[in-house]
């Protein structure tokens, strides 16, 4: 780097320098060129300081005592002289670095001493939020998002259980971690939805944009290309990634949108029990073999319930006082 000039480097030594020479000089300080400019500073300090004796002799007697005194006095003021110019000097970039370290770690965890904040969204309700690094997140009803006020300088890491869906600002040097409870989703700038609801024995990704890989406890990797969608069993330890023919239909939710492929009653009826928060009651167990493809941006419990009636010979009728849906096969000739 250049040299700063010699008003500059003596303005800083004396303290009045402004902010900017300040960091400039305490940057070149550091230098191998800037040691050695101190050490011959320094070592000219002190060869001064030797010949400072005149004021110890006057043109009368001073007793020996009082005069050893004097030079001890004196001795130790040039002592003390010498010592606060080279502490100085060490000091100046040394307090340097501990402002840019604080300004910082005002913006990111150095120190890995971050609080840790928790969010939880109760079922029939959704949410969308930022991080401080411009990541969006959309988390799903009953869900559970654990996230620092800081994000680390190496990585930056959250923790989920439920289902959320991720568009991770890009940043090669820190990686974004979704930590699943043992496995976790590692991303650099992705857009993807990840469904990990306790009671599920599956942990489902979905991969819109980038690239990702599931990392599990073992340290097996498993990466996931855009349109493909990765399966974990959580039971079997076994994983397997097919191609996602409509990934955008996975994560319609976050645009209150009510999306069904081919999917089971069961889990008709769990992803309606998180979207309402109301529970559900099948009495014939018959019903249960029927799937369901379903789209409706009408999110009137009433309304989508009419629309599943339409798809099977299945009732579903709902109480609105105990909140609560009980199915069962029509009888024939009814609706």
């Amino acid at each position: 780097m250049n040299r700063p000039t010699d008003k500059q480097i003596e303005e800083v030594l004396a303290g009045v320098a402004t902010p900017e020479d300040a960091k400039f000089v305490a940057e070149w300080f550091a230098t191998e060129e800037g040691n050695t400019y101190l050490d011959a500073v320094m070592t000219r300090e002190a060869e001064h300081l030797k010949v400072e004796t005149a004021e110890i002799y006057v043109d009368h007697t001073i007793p020996s005592e009082k005069m050893y005194h004097q030079i001890q006095k004196n001795i130790s003021r040039k002592q003390i002289k010498r010592i606060c110019f080279r502490v100085a000097a060490i000091l100046i970039p040394v307090i340097f670095l501990i402002g840019l370290y604080l300004q910082i770690n005002s913006r990111v965890d150095l120190f890995g001493t971050t609080e840790y904040e928790e969010i939880r969204v109760a079922k029939g309700e959704r949410i969308q939020m930022m991080f401080q690094d411009g990541t969006r997140v959309y988390i799903n009803s009953d869900s559970w998002l654990k996230y620092p006020k800081k994000f680390g300088l190496s990585k930056r890491e959250v923790f989920l259980v439920g289902e959320a869906y991720f568009v991770v600002a890009k940043n090669k040097k820190r990686p974004f971690i979704v930590n699943l409870n043992g496995p976790s989703v590692h991303v650099l700038g992705t857009s993807f939805d990840v469904q990990a609801y306790p009671e599920n024995k599956d942990i489902v990704i979905c991969l819109d944009e980038g690239h990702v890989n599931l990392t599990l406890s073992s340290a097996k990797e498993y990466p996931l290309l855009p349109g493909e969608k990765l399966i974990y069993n959580k039971e079997s330890d076994q994983c397997r990634i097919i191609k996602n023919d409509h990934s955008k239909q996975v994560s319609m939710w976050k645009d209150n949108v009510i999306s069904f492929k081919d999917t089971p009653l069961t889990e008709v009826v769990k992803a309606l029990n998180r979207w309402y928060n109301v529970n559900f009651k099948i009495e014939d167990e018959q019903a249960s073999k029927y799937v369901y493809t379903l789209t409706s941006d009408n999110t009137i419990l009433e309304k989508v319930l009419q629309d599943l009636e339409k798809i099977a010979p299945v009732k579903f009728e709902y109480d609105e006082v105990r909140k609560e849906v009980t199915v069962r096969m029509k009888q024939d000739g009814k609706k």
